[in-house]
């Protein structure tokens, strides 16, 4: 009896050994990196996704945009490239994708829509469901459609200390460090972020 295995559709993209796609998920024209995984059944285009980041299952990045303010919104219209065997522009006559930034650790609950030119921070957190028609600033709970603030994770002070920090860009073995490993496994505050910068300004002597 033949084991069945599925798989995810990957093309011109960069992805990170240590990134993780689930199957039935199609990541296009994306750059992944470091340590982040997209779920099942995702779609993912024309993204730059930073470090640690997770995303959940059913998300969609990038599905492209129609004009709004010509007659029709019809691609055979306005682009030489589209699905429809017919081609009524001999130019692109609209700007149909733009490139969507997500930062660093970064958490996108399931079957959240991610509108083209987006730019999300490092640490954001986006609620399952949500439709992100808005730049998302970073360390910022955001969620509803279309997508609001709902709160900041942290204070500002914490929040510009981990920005500042840029804790992502560490070699994992780093964050082996038994005194490291603490700091993250529990609630921030301003005494372990304080540490956190000791750690990472040692371990760069």
């Amino acid at each position: 009896m033949k084991t069945l295995k599925f798989f995810s559709y990957r093309k011109n993209s960069t992805i990170s050994k240590t990134a993780k796609i689930y199957p039935f998920s199609i990541v296009l024209n994306t750059i992944i990196k470091d340590y982040s995984y997209i779920s099942y059944n995702c779609t993912i285009n024309n993204c730059d996704i930073g470090k640690f980041c997770s995303i959940a299952k059913s998300v969609k990045v990038g599905l492209g945009k129609h004009p709004l303010h010509f007659i029709s919104t019809s691609p055979i219209f306005y682009s030489p490239v589209n699905p429809l065997k017919k081609i009524l522009s001999k130019e692109l006559k609209f700007k149909d994708g733009e490139r969507i930034t997500i930062g660093n650790d970064v958490w996108i609950g399931a079957n959240v829509v991610i509108l083209d030119g987006i730019n999300i921070g490092n640490g954001a957190v986006i609620g399952a469901n949500s439709v992100v028609t808005k730049n998302v600033l970073p360390y910022t709970i955001v969620g509803g459609v279309p997508a609001k603030e709902i709160k900041k994770r942290f204070s500002e002070n914490i929040i510009n200390a981990i920005q500042d920090s840029e804790w992502w860009d560490m070699p994992i073995h780093f964050f082996e460090q038994t005194e490291v490993n603490n700091i993250f496994s529990k609630e921030i505050d301003d005494k372990s972020i304080h540490n956190l910068l000791e750690l990472i300004r040692k371990y760069k002597k």
